[in-house]
């Protein structure tokens, strides 16, 4: 069988359920309407947001750069910074495709190992993803009468809803066969080729994880994820400025739609196409009033700007690394 082809099944898959999440998104929008919306805002607004998000990326290179140092001495922070943006470049392509380009960046340019730099981008997929929750949950907290409803009732409770029986039953076998394959990697690396290629890798990774308790200056680290999503934050209340119907929303309402948005990193789309548009669009639809079209042509206008910051950001950067390896 042709190895290519699991790779494009995997890409037609997740551009399947993009184009769904779209169609779903966009099936009720009067077009008209949606043009009229984008020529209404506010384009100044848009700019600084999309700088909003360069500065971001600049604060994610210097955070990984300082999560890199203990298992890859000589990296650069130039060329983590271009990691990272040729890493959102890919993943505009095929979601979770950035990071395995980003190790990829580092192993050239800093003799560093593979694995251990995919581990510090697990490690940040894990740090972020639960900076996100802990937000999510002192929201919800110390705002419960605006947000705390609206995240059980229209969050939380459908999503547990559709976790019947049969669900449960195939995370558990899915857990027993995961625990397995874990234990004969553990048990059995010694006897088997395959087993002990894993093991290495995962040694890698492990070390690359836990690559944060060896960090010089860990306060720093801290200090960079709070500016990044800053930055994050600042993206949107800027576009709450640009944008007419929303211009009465609050940083908090900023606040929130970030972290709304930022799930849909975690769905398996390329880019977040399809994935964004809905939730943003569903939370100030439910949330605030707003139409469900003046809800999609803000989703749009946030994606789709940060679309067009990673695009020329990644491509900046594939510039940048092409002329130094030439002049090398």
């Amino acid at each position: 069988m042709d190895r290519s082809l699991p790779r494009i099944l995997k890409y037609l898959l997740c551009a399947t359920v993009a184009g769904v999440l779209l169609y779903y998104s966009f099936r009720d929008v009067n077009w008209s309407d949606f043009v009229a919306g984008l020529k209404a805002c506010d384009w100044p607004f848009v700019i600084l947001s999309m700088l909003c998000g360069v500065a971001a990326f600049w604060f994610k290179g210097m955070r990984w750069t300082q999560m890199l140092r203990p298992v890859a001495p000589g990296v650069k922070y130039l060329d983590t910074y271009d990691a990272v943006t040729v890493g959102n470049l890919s993943n505009i392509v095929f979601p979770f495709l950035g990071d395995f380009v980003r190790a990829g960046y580092v192993r050239r340019n800093s003799a560093g190992k593979y694995d251990r730099a995919l581990g510090t981008v697990a490690l940040e997929r894990v740090w972020d993803l639960l900076f996100v929750f802990i937000l999510m949950a002192l929201l919800v907290i110390l705002k419960w009468e605006e947000f705390g409803g609206f995240v059980v009732e229209r969050l939380w409770r459908p999503a547990i809803d559709r976790f019947d029986l049969a669900v449960w039953i195939a995370l558990a076998i899915l857990a027993l066969l995961a625990a397995a394959f874990v234990a004969a990697v553990v048990f059995l690396h010694a006897r088997n080729s395959f087993l002990g290629r894993v093991h290495n890798a995962c040694s890698g990774l492990a070390q690359g994880f836990v690559s944060v308790f060896r960090m010089d200056r860990k306060l720093l680290f801290l200090v960079g994820t709070a500016l990044i999503w800053t930055m994050y934050w600042l993206q949107i209340v800027c576009l709450f400025h640009a944008f007419p119907p929303a211009a009465g929303l609050g940083p908090d309402d900023a606040l929130f739609i970030m972290l709304v948005g930022s799930l849909a990193s975690f769905v398996p789309v390329p880019g977040g196409f399809g994935a964004y548009h809905y939730l943003v669009a569903f939370a100030l639809s439910s949330m605030y009033g707003l139409s469900w079209q003046a809800g999609i042509v803000f989703a749009t206008i946030a994606h789709e700007s940060q679309a067009i910051t990673m695009t020329v950001t990644g491509l900046l950067s594939v510039i940048r690394q092409e002329l130094s390896g030439a002049r090398r």
